[in-house]
C-alpha cells in the first residue's frame, strides 16, 4: 500500500503484507524501510487497514497535524474506523468513482511498479553481465527495492500531477508544466 499527501510533504512508508509473522529474512534486521503485516494469503484485510489507520493517527498526533484520508469502497478497507481517531478524518468515496478520484490510481501506483520492476531487472542484468548466477530476491531484498523505488524514483512531481488529475489542487501551486519525466522510465534500460 502506498500513500502520500497532496503537496508531497510526506510519503508514508509503503505497507507490505506477507504470509509469515516473522520472516527468516528479517531475522537480523534492526528496522525495516517499509511497514510490514501478515496473514495467510498475503492480502489486505480490513483489520490490517484499521491497524494502519490507527498507527497513522498516532503519528499525526505526535506531529500535531490533522489530515483527511480518502478511501474507496473496497471491501478490504476498514469500514468501522475507530471513532476515537483524533487527527485523522476518514472519507469514503461513492461506489464506481474510484478510478477517477483516487490520486494514487491516477498514475502513482503504475509509476511505482515500473520503477520497482526496473530495479529488479537491473539486478538480473547486472548478474548476467558479470557471469553470476541468477540473483535470488527474497522478501528482505524486495522490501529494500520497494523502499528505494518509492522514496527515490517516484517523484514529487508525479504525485502532484496525480492529485491534480483526480481533481485535487492547492490554491497557490503553479501547475504550468504537464509533461512528466517519469512517463517512460524503462527507456533507460535499452
Amino acid at each position: 500500500m502506498l500513500d502520500a499527501n497532496m503537496i508531497v510533504h510526506q510519503k508514508l512508508k509503503p505497507l507490505i503484507i506477507g504470509r509469515s509473522k516473522n520472516p527468516r529474512c528479517f531475522k537480523d534486521a534492526k528496522s525495516l524501510e517499509v511497514g510490514y503485516d501478515f496473514n495467510k494469503k498475503s492480502w489486505m484485510t480490513s483489520e490490517i487497514g484499521e491497524k494502519w489507520v490507527q498507527k497513522l493517527d498516532k503519528c499525526m498526533i505526535a506531529e500535531c497535524r490533522k489530515i483527511a484520508l480518502v478511501f474507496d469502497n473496497c471491501p478490504t478497507h476498514p469500514k468501522e474506523i475507530n471513532p476515537k481517531l483524533k487527527n485523522v478524518t476518514v472519507l469514503y468515496l461513492q461506489p464506481n468513482t474510484t478510478s477517477k478520484l483516487l490520486s494514487m490510481d491516477q498514475g502513482v501506483i503504475k509509476n511505482f511498479k515500473i520503477h520497482y520492476r526496473k530495479r529488479i531487472v537491473r539486478k538480473v542484468i547486472t548478474a548476467l553481465e558479470s557471469n553470476q548466477s541468477m540473483p535470488k530476491i527474497n522478501l528482505r531484498e524486495s522490501t529494500s527495492e520497494i523502499s528505494k523505488a518509492w522514496n527515490y524514483d517516484v517523484t514529487d512531481r508525479t504525485i502532484r500531477k496525480s492529485f491534480a488529475k483526480a481533481g485535487f489542487f492547492v490554491s497557490n501551486e503553479n501547475s504550468a508544466s504537464t509533461e512528466d519525466e517519469d512517463d517512460n522510465p524503462l527507456e533507460e534500460l535499452f
